[in-house]
Order: structure tokens, then C-alpha cells, then sequence
């Protein structure tokens, strides 16, 4: 085998146990609602936290329903903050829906850490439910 050989070789089997690297990830979609007292939410945005610190965010839609991608399947802690409720079309002339009336949260919901929460994301993905409580 020549030099010239030899180092391309070498070169070659760098680059390949470079592209091997850690394997990725699981991630699946979620999809669901968020209720505090029984009411559902409609609005505001939804937070998971995962144990090795990954999270995904999503905003809930004025249906009441939220999707989420890439979430790490498993329990996640959970936080929710607060948004404005629409109560007009998007275009900015107030269309003819009513404002819906705003569910106070309490603030200790706000951080996954506090909130005391948690939802387990099952590892197809799926629908889940989030009862703030």
C-alpha cells in the first residue's frame, strides 16, 4: 500500500467514525388540551420539560387545543403562561365574536420547576391531557 493510500484510508475511516456520533433522539408530535378547575384553556402557551433538560413549547388555539413536535417522549414536567385572549377576527376589525372571558391561572404555573405537573408523552405520540391543579 503506497503513502498516498494510506492516508486516504485514514481519512476516509476519520470522517466515517465522525458521522457515527451519538444516535439521535426520539421525538414524537403531541396533540391535547390544558384545563385548571375544569375549564378549558384558550389560550395561552404550554411547556414540557423533560428530565435531561430538552423542552418543547406550543400555544393552545382558541379551539382550546394545542400541538406539540419534537417533544422526548416520557414524563415531562409542565408549565403554562398565560396569553391574550382574541376575541376578534385576524384581520384587526374585531369581526362579530364575542371576547372569551380570560381563566385566571395562578403565576407558580408558570414554571415547570413550581407548577407541580407533569404529563407522561407516550412514546408513539398521540393525544394527551394537561389538568393544571
Amino acid at each position: 500500500m503506497t503513502l498516498k493510500t494510506a492516508t486516504l484510508l485514514a481519512a476516509s475511516l476519520a470522517l466515517l467514525a465522525g458521522c457515527a456520533g451519538k444516535p439521535t433522539k426520539k421525538m414524537v408530535t403531541v396533540t391535547g388540551t390544558v384545563t385548571y378547575n375544569g375549564q378549558q384553556l384558550k389560550a395561552g402557551v404550554i411547556k414540557f420539560l423533560a428530565p435531561n433538560g430538552d423542552f418543547a413549547t406550543a400555544s393552545i388555539g382558541p379551539d382550546g387545543q394545542f400541538t406539540m413536535t419534537e417533544v422526548v417522549p416520557g414524563e415531562q414536567k409542565v408549565a403554562y403562561v398565560a396569553g391574550p385572549i382574541s376575541g376578534g377576527s385576524s384581520d384587526g376589525t374585531g369581526g362579530d365574536a364575542p371576547a372569551a372571558k380570560a381563566v385566571t391561572v395562578p403565576a407558580k404555573f408558570g414554571d415547570p420547576q413550581t407548577s407541580g405537573v407533569t404529563v407522561t408523552v407516550p412514546d408513539i405520540g398521540g393525544a394527551v391531557t394537561v389538568e393544571l391543579k
